[in-house]
């Protein structure tokens, strides 16, 4: 499932599409099985030469389960990781233990997991470094196949045109035949053109961008446990994670945080509840924890 501005924008633009074509003709003029086989065919087929089929079976999982990723906001993990903070050092890492089965992020409950364990902090780091620079090499690829797939679908919409141009001049005393070639000739590179710049490249674009911020949030995320690992300050921590966040979210958390009276009752409350707490809008879980501890 995609995410709300990505359907927006494709339903947007494959809409203006068909209006333009319906406000001047039949929708059916543009239908040509043979001019979508050549671009749709050829690309796969080229990008099947190009990178092996376990890159193009892991970039299309990857596609699928960021394009289908739920927005996060990164001040809510740091609600979390002060929570965690601030009971590790009042009852010890152990204390965690059963409550990081529980978190939904696999790359936070693997490095919480790992601290529990008791690994030192340099091969702590080490082992988050290289999960990090995994899944960067792994969102590489996966746009670079996206990305080709973009260059050579007006490639093909162009060996489309030229394969209509061959028959209509084949058959150049035929009308229908020439009708039927100059359809091929042109409605492939129709096809190309839209399938590289209204639906590839931008997907590509999307995949990219997306990319950086999970890779930014696992960045945070292993500098707040390294952070509690090390037995630092959760104000400390705080800082650190907040380099992380952008600088108007950051300036809404800061004065929050501020203005807020020191209250036990909200630490309780979000400890007993911060399972469901997970990936909503930091807001939201701000005015839930005032509601529940008037």
């Amino acid at each position: 499932m995609l995410d709300r501005s990505t359907n927006i924008g494709l339903i947007l633009g494959f809409s203006l599409i068909i209006m333009a074509i319906v406000l001047q003709g039949s929708i059916m003029i543009f239908a040509s099985g043979s001019s979508f086989l050549i671009v749709s065919g050829g690309v796969v087929a080229a990008t099947m030469v190009n990178y092996s089929f376990e890159d193009i079976k892991g970039s299309f999982v990857t596609i699928r389960r960021m394009m289908g990723a739920q927005a996060v906001d990164l001040r809510t993990d740091m609600e979390l990781m002060r929570m965690f903070s601030r009971k590790v050092r009042l009852e010890g890492l152990l204390s965690i233990d059963e409550d990081i089965r529980n978190i939904k992020d696999d790359f936070l409950q693997n490095g919480m997991q790992l601290a529990v364990d008791g690994f030192k902090e340099e091969s702590l780091d080490n082992i988050l470094q290289d999960e990090i620079q995994s899944k960067e090499r792994q969102m590489e690829i996966s746009v670079k196949v996206l990305d080709s797939m973009a260059e050579y679908a007006p490639a093909f919409g162009m060996i489309g045109t030229v394969i209509g141009m061959v028959l209509m001049l084949q058959n150049i005393s035929d009308p229908e035949s020439l009708g039927a070639g100059l359809s091929v000739a042109l409605l492939t590179t129709l096809y190309g053109t839209i399938l590289a710049n209204m639906l590839l490249g931008p997907l590509a674009g999307k995949l990219e961008y997306l990319s950086e911020l999970d890779l930014n949030r696992k960045q945070m995320f292993r500098v707040g446990i390294l952070s509690i690992v090390e037995g630092e300050n959760p104000r400390i921590m705080e800082k650190k994670m907040l380099i992380h966040v952008d600088p108007k979210s950051r300036a809404e958390y800061k004065k929050f945080h501020e203005e807020l009276p020191i209250r036990n009752d909200r630490e309780q409350k979000l400890y007993e509840q911060w399972i469901e707490y997970q990936n909503k809008e930091w807001e939201i879980l701000n005015e839930n924890l005032a509601m529940e501890t008037g």
